[in-house]
């Protein structure tokens, strides 16, 4: 037989004393306790995600943006296009879709062009205008839209200014709000809705705000805050200048902005069929719109006017500045006696003599017949905002200077006709 281990009482009772004596788990004493700290976690976590899931998806939906291309219209000569990472310039003479971002634009010395922000889907109309002067260098550093048509982000809009004169027009029309950022070899500044002037050099860069605010930034300095009917200038070391009053125009309301009738007023001549007239937004700036459909060989005219009742006799320089677009028009050139232009801009003034004159100047499109003279006018593109800015006028009428500015007009007359104009400044220095 074999003999069986013997197992000592005392060691059994030890093992069981042993296991009897070690701790049991907090939760295994009250496990319901345990549970509601589950339950409560859990209930947290779906609450977490209940609210931050909705939430980041709305913040996506606010704030993903596409990237926006821009247009850009060769008004005069040709403009050169440097595509994003490319030293290949493309030859501009017209209209071009799809300029991206890290696209650069030059002008030369008898060139210019608009840069036009779309507002995208089925509307040919423009957030903004960007006016390109001759012996300019602009860089495209960002163009963006909101992603989702229900997202109440603006657009933005950041270009480089290397050198030359640019003009600004960033009012829309639109709910959705357009932000600029313009950067210069000096500085930076952030504009509002507005109207805006750069001239950049490799000494400074001027800012000449028209309509709205402009905010310039220089590293390690507080922002300055240029208010509109101000300039201002950032110098080469960073310094930016106190803003100072611009160059005095004589004009109240030049944008037209305000309701026609406070300011400017309309008018016919006695005994000739009137066009119509109105301000409206047209392509991110204010405007005056003057248009006549009807049967032709018939003469129309309306206009607007604006008593001055300013002397000038002070003055070096006195200079006539004008946006125009013209959309059509019916009677060929500027009629038969060059006096019936599509658009035409007229002073009125006493010279130092003490006799009174007008001066003018009109814009037309459609070639004139032959056995019709043109004089005291110019051709301009279809479709196009056009810049004008006159001769220093004077010097222009020395034999007959200005001494007092009685009053201007604006004014379309011909047949059938649609023109706008925009930005009308008579200004003196």
């Amino acid at each position: 037989m074999t003999a069986e281990p013997s197992v000592s009482p005392r060691a059994t009772v030890d093992e069981r004393s042993s296991v009897s004596s070690q701790p049991i788990p907090r939760w295994r004493e009250r496990p319901e306790r345990a549970a509601w700290i589950v339950l409560l976690f859990s209930f947290a976590c779906f609450l977490f995600l209940v609210t931050s899931i909705p939430l980041a998806v709305r913040n996506l939906y606010h704030t993903a943006a596409a990237k926006q291309s821009l247009q850009f219209e060769t008004t005069l000569g040709t403009v050169l296009l440097y595509p994003p990472n490319s030293d290949q310039p493309i030859a501009l003479t017209e209209r071009r879709e799809g300029i991206s971002e890290g696209s650069r634009l030059e002008t030369g010395a008898a060139t210019q062009g608009v840069l036009g922000l779309p507002a995208g889907g089925q509307s040919d109309e423009l957030m903004g205008t960007i006016l390109l002067y001759p012996n300019s260098t602009l860089e495209v550093v960002m163009s963006r839209r909101p992603y989702f048509a229900g997202s109440n982000e603006p657009y933005t809009l950041r270009i480089r200014v290397q050198e030359g004169q640019v003009r600004l027009f960033t009012r829309s029309a639109f709910d959705r709000p357009v932000e600029v950022q313009i950067e210069t070899p000096q500085g930076e500044a952030q504009l509002e809705e507005g109207n805006y002037a750069f001239f950049v050099n490799a000494d400074s860069s001027e800012i000449v705000v028209k309509q709205g605010v402009a905010r310039i930034f220089r590293p390690g300095l507080e922002p300055v805050e240029i208010e509109p009917g101000l300039r201002s200038w950032i110098q080469a070391d960073g310094t930016i200048l106190p803003a100072v009053a611009a160059v005095h125009n004589l004009l109240q309301d030049s944008a037209f902005t305000r309701p026609l009738g406070e300011v400017w007023e309309s008018y016919t001549p006695p005994y000739v069929t009137p066009g119509t007239v109105d301000f409206i937004e047209k392509d991110g700036r204010q405007a005056a719109r003057f248009s006549y459909r009807g049967p032709d060989q018939t003469h129309t005219e309306i206009g607007i006017r604006q008593v001055v009742d300013q002397d000038v006799h002070n003055y070096d320089s006195l200079v006539v500045k004008l946006d125009v677009n013209l959309d059509w028009q019916t009677l060929a050139g500027a009629g038969e006696q060059s006096s019936e232009f599509p658009l035409r801009v007229e002073i009125t003034f006493t010279d130092i003599f003490g006799k009174e004159r007008r001066w003018g100047h009109g814009f037309y499109n459609m070639d004139p017949l032959p056995s019709y003279p043109l004089f005291g006018g110019e051709q301009v593109p279809l479709f196009n905002w056009h810049s004008y800015e006159s001769e220093n006028l004077m010097e222009l009428l020395d034999a007959t200077p200005p001494a007092h500015i009685d009053s201007i007009k604006l004014y379309a007359s011909g047949w059938n006709y649609l023109s706008f104009a925009s930005d009308l400044e008579l200004i003196v220095e």
